[in-house]
């Protein structure tokens, strides 16, 4: 009998990462791919979703539900379908097993705890309904820790992939907890290998294969055009030419800043009017502290007005990695920049705590949140131009790796209950 991996992807970063692991367990003999995606609560209870989320505004989301709707009535498909996630996982051709309602808008505290409530309280059926051999799980996003704990209370093998890295914010704290939750570890590089095992995990289940996400990029034509972006995303603001230099900008909260997110915000922004070089800049993730960010890029939007920026919320995988293989300069404080950005030679500025200690290649510049630095900074990334390809996250088999490992290793022997093996008398 094939082992089913059941993946959980949450979002579009996540899915990126997820989706070479995905085609490799699919397309391997030995596996069977289970995929469970979350979904926004909007679709599914209106009066619940506007009881305890807290959006912006519900009438401008209305025509939003409305279309989406009548596209799943016309399509026969259900609406979730008609989701982001449900978009990018049927353009990506994976079968969507099953889902979990969680997402609110509001992006404070409040809303990320009840977030991280729903997704575990939607679990044990999805799980009682699929019964996995295994739950894979990508990083250190809030959402995957109550994941965690609903495959280690339903006795369900996690295998973990990027434990073992350092950063700032919260997930910092995410991605250590689901270690010691996890049972198979599969780290992107040898020293986030060693943390683990200085965690106490046996290292007999320890697996280094790389980034998943090299394996994803290499699979890519990373060229890029106008026509492409305006005609699929239709930007607000400046018509940006890709052809020609420009800034790539992805700005996300630092929870454990909360209060900080609207002014350190403010300080980017000003170093972004001030440099008046052609910038798109895409919308934040859904941590708390999102709504700062997105009031401070909503105030520089409409307010000012700017003749060289433009805005977009999404990109697919697929062309927000083009979009920062031909960015000029990256800016902000995404992962993708460090990770992404070295393979791919990108001269980033990381701005702030969010990405602090993290393993870098040559392409990063890290500043603090005052205009003045990341002005400087940028100007000196724009005056180097692209870097070398650097190849210290990965040389595109991580997801072979990844699915040979699932099918090899004795289940039967990786206990449940996890034992604390102590590095330092090995």
């Amino acid at each position: 009998m094939r082992r089913k991996i059941c993946v959980i992807t949450t979002n579009r970063a996540d899915y990126g990462r997820l989706k070479p692991a995905m085609e490799a367990i699919r397309a391997h003999p030995g596996l069977e791919l289970q995929v469970v995606a979350a979904t926004p609560l909007f679709f599914d209870n209106l009066l619940w979703y506007l009881r305890h989320g807290e959006p912006v505004s519900f009438w401008k989301s209305i025509p939003w539900y409305v279309r989406a709707r009548l596209r799943a009535f016309k399509s026969g498909e259900e609406i979730f379908r008609h989701s982001y996630p449900g978009r990018l996982l049927r353009e990506g051709g994976f079968p969507i097993h099953a889902r979990i309602p969680m997402f609110l808008e509001g992006g404070n505290t409040r809303i990320m705890t009840k977030m991280a409530g729903l997704c575990l309280l939607g679990l044990p059926e999805v799980f009682e309904k699929l019964r996995p051999d295994v739950v894979l799980i990508n990083g250190d996003r809030f959402e995957m820790l109550p994941v965690a704990f609903a495959a280690a209370y339903s006795n369900i093998l996690l295998a973990h992939v990027e434990g073992g890295d350092i950063s700032g914010t919260i997930d910092e704290s995410v991605r250590h907890a689901v270690t010691k939750l996890a049972h198979l570890h599969f780290p992107v590089t040898e020293l986030s290998a060693q943390r683990l095992r200085q965690m106490g995990e046996n290292s007999g289940n320890v697996f280094t294969i790389g980034s998943l996400v090299i394996d994803f990029l290499k699979s890519l034509d990373l060229s890029l055009s106008n026509e492409h972006i305006y005609s699929r995303y239709r930007p607000w603001g400046a018509k940006i030419d890709f052809t020609k230099p420009y800034l790539l900008v992805v700005h996300h909260p630092v929870t454990t800043e909360y209060e900080a997110n609207h002014s350190n915000t403010k300080e980017l922004i000003g170093a972004i009017d001030g440099l008046n070089v052609q910038t798109l800049i895409i919308s934040s993730n859904v941590d708390a502290g999102s709504d700062g960010v997105s009031k401070a890029f909503k105030e520089y939007r409409d307010e000012r007005r700017p003749s060289h920026v433009a805005f977009s919320k999404n990109f697919s995988p697929e062309d927000f990695s083009k979009l920062l293989a031909n960015a000029s300069v990256a800016i902000g404080n995404s992962s993708s920049f460090i990770r992404e950005g070295a393979f791919l030679g990108t001269p980033a500025v990381v701005v702030g705590t969010r990405q602090q200690a993290r393993e870098r290649g040559r392409n990063v510049m890290e500043v603090s949140f005052t205009k003045g630095e990341i002005m400087e900074a940028v100007q000196k990334q724009l005056g180097h131009g692209k870097y070398s390809s650097d190849k210290k996250f990965g040389d595109g088999q991580a997801a072979t790796r990844l699915s040979e490992i699932l099918a090899r290793v004795e289940y039967a022997k990786v206990p449940l209950q996890k034992k604390f093996f102590d590095s330092s008398r090995a």
